[in-house]
């Protein structure tokens, strides 16, 4: 399994990424399964959890020039860039956010990135919401503790009306 979603509130998905490279068809299959909660109509909150960082809490091997684009081009790699990519994993993640964009833009309220890895969430804490809202149009932020992230979406969540 590379990844699951769980919904902790009604419109609040925690999609937790056990695997760092994750296939093309389970890309497909992830994307697949929040199209399906994106069919519900109204706002949503999303909690990314990186679940594969927690074996490697200080480990600096990621990507420090990663400026929020997804590659046009599968094979791409410059100046030492360090991901594999799977052929036609970059075209399906960049038609996938494309397809969604507007109703990202439209309802979602916050996207909190966890990830155990401090030095990761150190380097990009500060720029998290330039690049979700580059990426994915909504709000966002990371956070090196997972109950941090969870209450940051919580609070950014339409409130019941009483």
């Amino acid at each position: 399994m590379s990844f699951s979603i769980e919904e902790q509130l009604p419109a609040l998905y925690v999609i937790n990424i056990y695997d760092e490279h994750i296939s093309l068809a389970r890309t497909k299959q992830l994307f697949a399964a929040v199209d399906e909660l994106l069919l519900r109509e109204g706002k949503f909150g999303v909690v990314m959890h990186y679940k594969f960082d927690e074996a490697h809490p200080d480990s600096d091997d990621f990507d420090k020039d990663f400026d929020g684009e997804i590659d046009d081009d599968d094979h791409h790699h410059h100046n030492n860039h360090k991901h594999h990519h799977e052929p036609g994993l970059a075209k399906v993640q960049k038609a996938w956010m494309v397809a969604n964009r507007e109703r990202l833009e439209r309802d979602c309220v916050g996207m909190a990135i966890i990830s155990a890895n401090s030095k990761f969430v150190a380097f990009y804490a500060p720029l998290a919401n330039k690049i979700i809202s580059r990426m994915y149009r909504c709000p966002g932020a990371m956070f090196g503790d997972f109950d941090k992230g969870l209450a940051w979406v919580q609070v950014r969540m339409p409130q019941p009306v009483v």
